[in-house]
This record gives structure tokens, sequence and C-alpha cells, in this order.
């Protein structure tokens, strides 16, 4: 594992906020570590090149584009093939193999207006016909920064309603603030004159896409493993209905918690609280979990981690026919 500096780990952490809509967003970024902005692009492009620095992109709301997400849970016992097929979906973000006997799970993005049932069920293919369609019935946090010091890790965003109608959307803007972010003095200028645009139109555009909800920011994602938080887990709990907001909210205060969601049950699957969880060790994730749960008075959890990650990246709008 690459040994992170004191500059990297600061760089890591302002990389994962919103990029500034200036002229020169990395000489912003840098003046707040006191760094040069050369060095800033220079030591970004390193960290991606180390696979530390996922990716730097728009993040966007699947609902207000037209969208809509759900997780999947799949019982099989060919794992590896299920999952190539599953993989190729190109409105697959995430695929892992988790020990668990529903062992595949995977979030897919599909259209608004198709349906989850048949579009899992033609992925699949007819030799797999156990799985759970898991959406989020409410959300209570999304979104978590990574930081490298003594302190907790850092909440990006507590969850705010989302929106409950599409609003205008450029297709052509979405594609392009899709495309990997330019390691430049001056991203934005680049970035508009590769289609034609003015750096003061594409900005404009950019601030409007986020007043409407659309964009939640642009920003750097992190291989969280390959940034030494290694144990990183699902943590399960049944919760009595008429409590799960009141669960939902504790967990949110959380920092080790990035994302926390009410999901449907099943017969065989009657865990409706989900909360992913982060840590450097396997046995703090533990220890969170269990003062979660004893937050929340649930005697029922379990955690479950990922084996194998098969696919994870962000989502494509608009892309390929998706």
């Amino acid at each position: 594992m690459l040994i992170l500096t004191d500059i990297d780990k600061k760089i890591l952490e302002e990389v994962q906020l919103d990029f500034p809509l200036s002229e020169r967003p990395f000489e912003v970024i840098g003046k707040r570590i006191g760094i040069s902005e050369k060095e800033i692009i220079s030591r970004v492009t390193y960290l991606k090149e180390e696979n530390i620095i996922r990716d730097i992109s728009a993040i966007f709301k699947a609902g207000p584009l037209g969208y809509k997400s759900t997780l999947v849970a799949v019982k099989t016992d060919d794992s590896e093939t299920a999952a190539e097929r599953i993989s190729g979906h190109p409105g697959v973000s995430h695929n892992y193999l988790r020990e668990h006997m529903y062992n595949v799970w995977f979030t897919i993005t599909i259209r608004k207006e198709l349906d989850f049932e048949t579009e899992i069920s033609d992925l699949l293919g007819p030799q797999v016909k156990d799985f759970l369609i898991l959406p989020s019935l409410k959300t209570y946090k999304i979104g978590v920064n990574f930081t490298f010091s003594e302190k907790k890790i850092r909440n990006s965003n507590k969850i705010v309603e989302e929106l409950r109608s599409e609003v205008p959307i450029d297709e052509k803007l979405i594609v392009l603030l899709q495309q990997p972010f330019p390691l430049v003095p001056n991203p934005w200028k680049m970035i508009a004159e590769s289609v034609n645009r003015t750096e003061t139109n594409l900005i404009e555009d950019i601030n409007g896409l986020k007043k409407s909800g659309a964009l939640k920011r642009i920003s750097a994602v992190l291989r969280h493993r390959n940034a030494g938080f290694t144990a990183n887990g699902m943590a399960c709990f049944k919760v009595p209905v008429e409590r799960i907001d009141e669960a939902g909210q504790t967990i949110s205060e959380f920092s080790e918690v990035s994302h926390c969601y009410q999901r449907p049950v099943y017969p065989d699957w009657q865990y409706n609280l989900f909360a992913m969880t982060h840590a450097r060790s396997t046995e703090q994730c533990e220890l969170i979990i269990t003062r979660i749960a004893k937050q929340i008075k649930s005697d029922e959890y379990f955690t479950l981690y990922s084996i194998k990650e098969f696919k994870k990246e962000r989502v494509k709008y608009f892309i390929g026919g998706h």
C-alpha cells in the first residue's frame, strides 16, 4: 500500500469536497492547504495513477434525471457467471460477492419507466430465480468524506428530501460532466472549449443543475481500501417500523456511517435498516456497529463484508443507450 504523506492526506480531504467553480480551482484548493497550484495538480495526478483517487467527475441524483435505482441481493451457486452478467449492465455501479446465502449484491440504475422485476430477471437470466429487490424506502444519510487525522470520518452530507418532480435536463451537459475531470490549471475552460461553449456559460449551467437538485457536486471519490479504510461493512438491522425513523436518525449521527437506508422486507429477509460503515479494521468496524445496535436497541442484526469486488464505478447517465 502506498504510504501517504501529510500533504497527500490534506489533498485527499480537500478533493472530496465540491470543486470550486472558479477560473483556477486547483489554485483555490492549494491555498487552503498551503501549496502551489502546480504541486497540487502533480500530486492529484500521482494519486490517481496510484489508484488512491478513483475518479473525479460529477455526482448526480437519479430521480431528477428520470432514473431510479435499487439494491439487489442474489442467491446463486455460480457467483462468477452471475457477476459477469451483472457487471455488463451499464446501469450497474456496484457489484460484490458477500458471505451469505444471498451472496451477490449489486446496485442498478434504470429509467423510471422501466420495471425493476423485468429488468433484473432479464439481466440475471433463467438460471437465477432467487433474488431480492431492495430499493430505498427512506434515506437517512448518504455521503462521507474520509479524513486521515485522528479525527473521525467527516460527514459530507446529511440527507435532504429527494426532488419529487423532474427538471429540464440538458443531456449533453450531463454526459460532458461525467467525463474525467481535466487535471490542468483551467479545467472549466478546457471542458467548455471541448464543446464550443464559454467558461462563463458552462459555470452558469453547472450552478443551475445544482440549484435544481440534479447535481450533487463535482468531486473526487477515493478507492477507500487503498487509502487505508480496509473494513467496509454493510450492517443490516431489524427494527420495529414504529421506531425506524428514530433509529435511522440515530445512525445518521455516526460519522463512520456513509449511507443509511430503510429498505423493504421479505419472508426470508426481515432486516429493514441498512448502514454502510467504514473503519481501518474489521475489529474497529464491529465495535462501531455494536455501539450502533445498542443505541438503536436492535438485538437482531449482522454485518456483510465484501469478499470480492466485481465492479465499482459511478453511474453513467444518458450514455450507451442507458
